[in-house]
C-alpha cells in the first residue's frame, strides 16, 4: 500500500487551510488572491488610451503569461503579453515610435503599450469584434481572416468548437472567463 509522501500531505495541509481561510474570510477574497490585479496603473492607462475595458486587458496578460514579465514561448513571444518581436516593431512602427530590442520587450510598460495597441489595431481590422481580435492575437490574423473567409467560424463566441485550431478555442475559453472574473471581482 503506498504511503503519502510528505510533500504531498504538507500540499494537502496547505490547500486545506487555504480553503477554510477563503470560506471564513469570504470568496472574494480567495478569488482576488486567484485573480490578481497586476500592473493595474499601467494596464488602466494604456487600455483607457485605446479604449478598451482594462479588466479585458487583465484577462489577455494572465492568460498570455500569468503576468510574467520574462515569460518567453518556444516561438519567440515576449513579455507580459507575448508580443513576437516583428509584431511589436511593426505596431511600435505604425504609431511613429521607435523600434524596441527585444530586452525593452521584458519591461512591462513598453510590452503592455505595444500590446494593447496591437490588440486595438486588431479590433478595428476586425469591426470591434473582440472573439475574432482575441482569435487573430493568439493565432495570427491571416488564420482568422481565412476562418471567416470560407465560413469555418463566423466569430462570434457561441461558435468558439467551429475554430479550426484547438489551441485558439481554449486561449478564447481562458480569456472570456478570466475577464468575467475580473469584472465580478472588481467592478
Amino acid at each position: 500500500m503506498p504511503t503519502m509522501q510528505p510533500k504531498g500531505r504538507l500540499l494537502r495541509w496547505i490547500i486545506f487551510w487555504v480553503l477554510v481561510a477563503a470560506g471564513f474570510f469570504g470568496g472574494k477574497w480567495f478569488m482576488r488572491f486567484l485573480y490578481p490585479l497586476h500592473y493595474a496603473d499601467t494596464i488602466k492607462i494604456e487600455a483607457d488610451r485605446n479604449g478598451l475595458d482594462p479588466m479585458l486587458v487583465q484577462a489577455v496578460v494572465r492568460v498570455e503569461s500569468r503576468f510574467n514579465p520574462s515569460a518567453k514561448s518556444s516561438k519567440g513571444a515576449i513579455g507580459l503579453m507575448q508580443l513576437m518581436p516583428e509584431t511589436a516593431d511593426w505596431i511600435a512602427e505604425k504609431k511613429g515610435e521607435p523600434l524596441p530590442n527585444t530586452e525593452e520587450l521584458f519591461k512591462p510598460a513598453v510590452n503592455i503599450r505595444l500590446g494593447v495597441s496591437y490588440l486595438k489595431d486588431l479590433l478595428q481590422e476586425f469591426d470591434d469584434s473582440i472573439p475574432t481580435a482575441l482569435a487573430a492575437y493568439n493565432a495570427g490574423r491571416g488564420n482568422v481572416r481565412r476562418w471567416l473567409d470560407v465560413k469555418v467560424w463566423d466569430g462570434k463566441p457561441e461558435t468558439l468548437n467551429n475554430i479550426p485550431f484547438p489551441e485558439t478555442r481554449s486561449y478564447l475559453e481562458r480569456i472570456y472567463a478570466d475577464w468575467d472574473w475580473y469584472h465580478k471581482l472588481y467592478r
